[in-house]
């Protein structure tokens, strides 16, 4: 399940929670492409506190999206994930490797409001 969060105007932000499926997406991306056409830059939060895992349609479509999206990954400044857990922080630092035009960064479950500031303060 992904639901929104309240966030400044610059920010997708959302909880997942649950396993997430394909039609999850669904709600994501319009918000994703909203904001791409409010603004030049964005941020997105992902507060994967309670995230377990994601069905092979669900995989299939983010990538699918990722994909689409090459050519403006410039434009997504920073990237919060909210997570205790070692293998979202591992997989948050390797996708900061491979798209080093993101700032990416993982803070832990308290630390909630900051990662709120930190990734809608993007110039």
């Amino acid at each position: 399940m992904i639901e929104l969060i309240t966030a400044p105007d610059n920010v997708a932000a959302f909880r997942v929670a649950g396993t997430v499926t394909a039609d999850d997406y669904e709600k994501v991306i319009p918000v994703i492409e909203e904001k791409l056409g409010d603004h030049e830059d964005i941020g997105v939060l992902a507060d994967l506190t309670d995230f377990e895992d994601m069905t092979a349609d669900a995989l299939k479509r983010d990538l699918q999206y990722g994909l689409s999206k090459l050519s403006e990954f410039h434009r997504f400044k920073r990237a919060a994930v909210i997570s205790d857990k070692q293998w979202i922080k591992a997989a948050t630092d390797m996708t900061g490797m491979i798209f080093p035009q993101i700032d990416a960064r993982v803070f832990p479950q308290e630390q909630k409001a900051q990662a709120m500031s930190w990734v809608s303060d993007i110039q």
